[in-house]
């Protein structure tokens, strides 16, 4: 199960995305505010869902399960929700995804290559996907995305609505790498399934 808390007109929700639905809970004693379908082939829900502006909750999966946008509205206690696109060309597995702007950046892909791809937040179509990275996670700041890959290697990219700019790649980790890139500070902290490394990513004066 993966959880994120939003706010959704004033009202605390806890988004639970569970195997085959993803859900709002009311944090303060766990009652089920709304639900929504979203089946995979063997229930697996891992990415973490995107909230934004506009009270829009993106989530995505591999395994069949695409992606899909939802808007949430909130009166009296009451939650509506109303699915504005589904794609199944979008199929995030064990990454994460980002909202810039009127996009959002994800790697897709479950079985075979994985593309780093860009949806748009209106239409749900695909602006463009990109190989040249395995299946990615990834931290966005400063304009900049810091991606590691499962194969273990630490990309600096920055995107566009027009496409995926690589300015160094370097090979980092060793073991397979499923988790997303933290950053505090200046410090970038990366890790594979048999190490954790502490990156000091700040300007050299």
């Amino acid at each position: 199960m993966i959880c994120l808390i939003i706010n959704v007109d004033g009202q605390d929700q806890l988004v639970a995305f569970l195997g085959d639905v993803i859900a709002g809970l009311d944090p303060n004693n766990g009652a089920l505010l709304w639900s929504h379908r979203h089946k995979t082939d063997w229930g697996l829900n891992i990415s973490l869902p995107v909230w934004s502006e506009g009270n829009l909750l993106f989530c995505s999966s591999a395994y069949s399960g695409g992606s899909r946008l939802l808007q949430l509205s909130q009166q009296a206690g009451k939650t509506t929700v109303k699915e504005l696109w589904f794609t199944n060309r979008m199929r995030i597995h064990i990454g994460n995804a980002v909202r810039v702007g009127g996009h959002i950046y994800g790697s897709s892909g479950d079985f075979g290559p994985a593309f780093f791809a860009a949806v748009d937040i209106k239409t749900g179509q695909i602006a463009w996907q990109t190989r040249g990275l395995a299946k990615a996670s990834f931290v966005y700041a400063d304009g900049k995305f810091f991606l590691v890959d499962e194969d273990g290697n630490l990309a600096l990219a920055t995107v566009s609505p027009s496409g995926l700019d690589i300015h160094s790649k370097v090979p980092l980790l060793t073991h397979i790498a499923w988790t997303a890139p933290s950053l505090v500070g200046n410090m970038l902290y990366v890790r594979d399934r048999k190490n954790l490394m502490a990156l000091d990513v700040g300007t050299k004066k």
